[in-house]
């Protein structure tokens, strides 16, 4: 009985041509045959599925996990990955990011799954050499000098999979030393040959290619020195430069070393460049060496100054948050800073402490700045014992006051964008006065305040979320009150839009009838939330970016339409384990007829939470076109 046991399921996985076979020699009844003959059957009746075809594995250099792709022309339930006859996972994609070591040799496989995540017959499988890749052959190795020394000098080849250690210096094949720098200098004779080559090595020992071959003989004559070189901006990040051809001495011209303030920057065959990817405003000075085929090279020629353009200021009005966690966000805002006269980059948090906790990106303010943009970061801290410590406490308060003008004056910052939310109530008449004092540092300064504030449609002194936000007496002292027109719905609660436009016309009425309603900004979200099971603390929504759950739509097989009743984007789908999902979100219909909204109230100008992959089109809105005043 246990030896039957331990040969069951080895027939059970036999193919079918091993069962047909089986099952035609002569046992006993219910034996050996009828267990092969069972496997047969079962092997039948295992459900039809979509057949994965080129299997491919990609791994970046430097990496030791690589992406798996296969390709199928319909959809399974689920595909396993095996990958030396291990699962590695299960995904619903096509491809699946898999670890691997280095110089060994895998076979993955892909197998798919039914509903029931049964294995089906189709399944596909690749072998993989994980080949080391060696550093790259160092490139454009140049010789100079003569009978009183010599020195050589290259530039980097590309990285392989180890940590670049240095240089090997051989001559006539032999090495006689090594360097971490892409230079070396060393002794030579007169009436002497010297033929020179380079290899990479890194962190393990292992070596690139060698490099080009360079030969001084002592007593050749390097090429002149290239003349009437000629510098001229281009544009705001380049510089054009031209030159005449160097006269040849011993060996041809092979090119022409471009020089930015003594630095090599690149070689060039002809006698033009444009150097790319400077800074605006900025002098720069420009030489030229020619380099011969002997890897001689010509002296320096005299630098010449050109400086590039001042960039285009804007003469936007909008005001925009920039997420600093994300490129994408810079990427908008560089996209469409001409609309933009302020911007809120999330440099500065609290925590849990109540430190002022973040840093400055010098890249994006320096870009801001430099367009006229102000940059005012954002400094947040939010829960209610948080706040009601930080505007409390004497000690904190102080502290607070302190770090945040100094944080304009370290850094250059046009002012400080404020966002404290979910305060008491009760500590309406403390933010009101942290305010003041706050304001009255900054514009001592000649530094500006803007307060993000919770939206109302009357004034509850009571309320929790809004209540402590005096909206008359915060906008005596803050230069902008950003009234944040969303979250009717959140994460945790019923799907539903966040700025329905009911609700959103009353928040603008009420704010029509502040004294100095000019002072208070309309804010908008650009995003999109998807809830799913109905939303609530149990199903909690996911943010999503406008740009990247639209494109999915199709796939999900998502129905989408405006809400009139609320003027708000509604799609529903149902995923993969047959959860229903409800999406709201803004497009630029909707986010325009809330600009007009604000228009038509008198707010002071619009505020948009955030940059990054909103749809574009709001851009286009002429309200908030270059030079449009509020």
């Amino acid at each position: 009985m246990r030896r039957a046991l331990l040969i069951l399921p080895l027939l059970a996985a036999l193919p079918v041509a091993g069962v047909a076979s089986a099952a035609s020699a002569p046992g006993p009844p219910g034996g050996v045959a009828a267990v092969a003959r069972h496997a047969a059957r079962a092997h039948a009746r295992r459900p039809a599925c979509v057949m994965p075809g080129r299997l491919a594995f990609t791994r970046k250099v430097g990496q030791t996990v690589g992406v798996l792709s296969w390709h199928a022309k319909g959809r399974a339930a689920r595909w396993r990955v095996t990958r030396n006859g291990h699962t590695v996972g299960q995904t619903h994609h096509h491809t699946m990011r898999i670890p691997v070591a280095l110089d060994r040799p895998y076979r993955f496989a892909v197998v798919a799954l039914d509903r029931k995540g049964r294995r089906t017959r189709c399944g596909a499988a690749r072998h993989v050499d994980v080949r080391y890749q060696p550093p790259g052959a160092p490139q454009s190795l140049a010789i100079a000098g003569g009978e009183r020394g010599m020195k050589l000098d290259w530039l980097p080849g590309a990285r392989g999979d180890g940590k670049p250690a240095g240089y090997r210096l051989l001559r006539d094949g032999r090495s006689i030393g090594q360097t971490g720098a892409t230079a070396w200098t060393l002794g030579a004779m007169p009436n002497h040959s010297y033929r020179f080559t380079v290899v990479a090595v890194d962190s393990r020992g292992r070596t690139s290619a060698a490099s080009n071959t360079v030969t001084l003989v002592t007593g050749h004559t390097p090429p002149s020195t290239p003349q009437d070189v000629q510098a001229l901006s281009v544009s705001e990040s380049s510089i054009g430069a031209q030159w005449d051809a160097s006269d040849v001495g011993a060996g041809r011209i092979v090119g022409y070393r471009v020089l930015r303030d003594g630095a090599v920057v690149e070689q060039v065959r002809g006698t033009s460049a444009v150097l790319e990817n400077l800074a605006p405003s900025t002098a720069y000075g420009i030489s030229i060496v020619a380099i011969d085929g002997l890897g001689y090279q010509s002296a320096p020629s005299p630098a010449v100054s050109a400086r590039t353009q001042d960039p285009v200021p804007t003469t936007g009005h909008a005001h925009a948050y920039l997420l600093a966690s994300t490129s994408q966000s810079f990427a908008d805002f560089r996209a469409h800073y001409r609309q933009i006269g302020y911007l809120y980059p999330t440099y500065f948090d609290c925590t849990a402490g109540l430190q002022l906790r973040g840093q400055d990106d010098p890249l994006v303010t320096g870009w801001a700045q430099a367009r006229n943009v102000l940059v005012m970061p954002r400094v947040n801290c939010q829960g209610t014992a948080r706040v009601h410590q930080l505007l409390t406490d004497p000690a904190t308060r102080a502290y607070w006051l302190d770090t945040m003008v100094s944080l304009t004056q370290t850094y250059g910052y046009d002012g400080i964008s404020l966002d404290l939310e979910a305060g008491p109530a009760s500590d309406r008449a403390a933010l009101t006065s942290f305010v003041a004092e706050l304001a009255a540092r900054l514009h001592a300064d000649g530094k500006l305040l803007s307060l993000a504030a919770s939206a109302k449609t009357y004034d509850s002194k009571t309320h929790p979320r809004s209540g402590i936000f005096d909206y008359p007496q915060i906008s005596q002292s803050a230069d902008f009150v950003i009234v944040m027109v969303w979250g009717l719905h959140w994460a945790t609660s019923a799907p539903g839009a966040q700025d329905e436009i009911g609700w959103a016309t009353n928040v603008a009425h009420y704010v029509a009838t502040m004294p100095l309603h000019k002072k208070f900004v309309y804010g908008t979200n650009l995003y999109a939330m998807d809830w799913a099971d109905g939303g609530g603390t149990a199903h909690p929504a996911d943010t999503e970016e406008y740009g990247a759950i639209l494109p999915r739509f199709p796939s999900l097989g998502a129905v989408s339409r405006l809400d009139p009743s609320v003027d708000s984007n509604h799609a529903t789908y149902t995923d993969a384990g047959g959860s229903p999902h409800d999406v709201w979100y803004p497009d630029a219909g909707t986010t325009e007829r809330r600009i007009q909204l604000a228009d038509d109230n008198g707010f002071g100008g619009v505020a948009f939470w955030r940059l990054g992959m909103e749809d574009q089109g709001v851009w286009g809105d002429p309200l908030i076109a270059p030079g449009v005043s509020w």
